[in-house]
């Protein structure tokens, strides 16, 4: 009995959330059925800009005022702030020159789109301005080198050989008169690799700032790898021509850094180096200079750094 009664309150408590559901529902309907008139901002975004001009300030936004239905205005409210945008196509709208670098249209060309955008008719929808305006200005452009940025580790012994490049080696960039000249070069986005230990080429993309734009997007890199080894010469410590001095030692020794490729080509007469007689009252020892060294090399050490130094009359 008391089972049968338990089942009882469970169904009548069943129906009764229904009835509830149903009437939370029907109710919902009525509300969303009803019109309203609200004032929502909308994002404008221009597009189809001619290629000769630009829009810095591609963000702007309009508060428009609409009737409608609840219904159709689920259409705005369910979509992320990022989605109520209008795009605005400059071959569509018949804008014209109001100022320097100002522009208008109608604003009718607006509501239009809002129209489409929320499926309302336009006789609903108002701005408060009649006219809307907009910056664009004459692009300016120029040629820029490209400098490939690569971060590469090596296996031993290997590593770059000569600086990498791109090809092509220049780009066309267009901006703003300011945002043109302030610029001097590009460079691209960074290359990452292990354990090189050969010529490397890739397609890289060009780092570009968001208020420029450029006739390509990526280029080419070529790196050049090659196996590197130690070695050294003994060079005479070279004076003055003016000057009759000895020099304690008078040779130094140059050890460096070559390219295997290189290695027979680089010898003594390769290099030069020369006592620093500057300041040589003022001391008992002269620096050792390098003046000469080959492009294709990298210096190790030089020693001796200083020598000491006799005055003969």
């Amino acid at each position: 009995m008391a089972k049968e009664e338990h089942k009882q309150v469970v169904s009548g408590f069943s129906r009764m959330i229904i009835f509830i559901l149903i009437a939370a529902l029907l109710w919902l309907i009525i509300k969303l059925s009803d019109t309203y008139t609200v004032t929502v901002p909308f994002a404008i975004h221009y597009v189809e800009i001619p290629a000769s001009q630009l829009i810095q300030e591609n963000d702007q936004e309009v508060n428009a005022t609409v009737t409608t239905t609840g219904f159709k205005l689920l259409n705005y409210y369910f979509k992320a702030k990022k989605n109520r945008t209008i795009e605005i196509s400059l071959k569509e709208a018949k804008y014209k020159k109001t100022d320097d670098n100002v522009y208008s249209y109608s604003s009718r060309f607006i509501i239009d789109k809002i129209g489409e955008f929320l499926s309302s008719n336009t006789n609903d929808i108002s701005l408060t301005d009649d006219v809307q305006y907009f910056n664009m200005s004459r692009l300016a452009w120029k040629k820029v080198k490209i400098v490939p940025e690569t971060r590469f580790s090596f296996e031993k012994q290997f590593n770059y050989y000569g600086e990498p490049t791109s090809t092509p080696d220049s780009i066309t960039i267009y901006g703003s008169i300011d945002d043109v000249n302030k610029t001097k070069e590009i460079r691209t986005k960074v290359i990452t690799k292990k354990n090189v230990n050969q010529n490397v080429v890739e397609w890289a993309e060009i780092d570009l700032d968001d208020n420029l734009k450029a006739d390509i997007e990526e280029v080419e890199i070529s790196v050049n790898v090659e196996k590197y080894t130690e070695s050294e010469v003994v060079i005479p410590i070279e004076i003055p021509d003016n000057l009759n001095m000895h020099l304690y030692p008078s040779k130094v020794s140059v050890r460096y850094i070559v390219a295997m490729k290189d290695y027979a080509i680089i010898n003594q007469l390769s290099f030069k180096a020369i006592a620093d007689t500057t300041d040589m009252y003022l001391n008992d020892v002269l620096p050792v200079k390098l003046v000469l060294s080959p492009n294709n090399t990298q210096l190790i050490s030089l020693n001796p750094r200083e020598v000491e130094y006799i005055i003969v009359q």
